[in-house]
């Protein structure tokens, strides 16, 4: 086999609000960590998550703490330097889809969907 996959899709808690910034050349991005319960057991797994453009900028407005998403996309591992110069890596997701799962969202998403539709009057 010459490639591989690489495909990532999660469920979970945000841990706390994503915080968005701006890289030197205006493009957005956010990290935020994700809390999975691992089915069957009381472990809990952090997992770290990055978004990039318009996803960024609609994790930094809509997502807070606590909220319930599910996120797809590629695992990365990336290798920099702390600020002492130690060596470091670092594992996350990058996120190519998000949804959001809490039933607020949906039920904010029913209700203006409701109100948009025009009233049908029996005959």
């Amino acid at each position: 086999m010459t490639g591989g996959l690489n495909r990532t899709i999660l469920a979970g808690r945000l841990v706390a609000d994503p915080e968005i910034r701006y890289t030197k050349n205006e493009t957005a991005v956010t990290h935020f960590r994700l809390a999975i319960n691992c089915y069957g057991s009381k472990d809990v797994e952090f997992i770290s998550c990055v978004a990039w453009g318009g996803l960024a900028k609609i994790s930094g407005e809509y997502l807070k703490k606590g909220r319930m998403i599910a996120v797809e996309g590629k695992l990365q591992i990336r290798s920099y330097k702390s600020k002492t110069g130690q060596p470091k890596s670092a594992t996350e997701v990058v996120i190519e889809n998000l949804q959001m799962l809490d039933s607020k969202f949906f039920n904010a998403t029913e209700k203006a969907a409701t109100e948009e539709q025009p009233e049908i009057l029996p005959v």
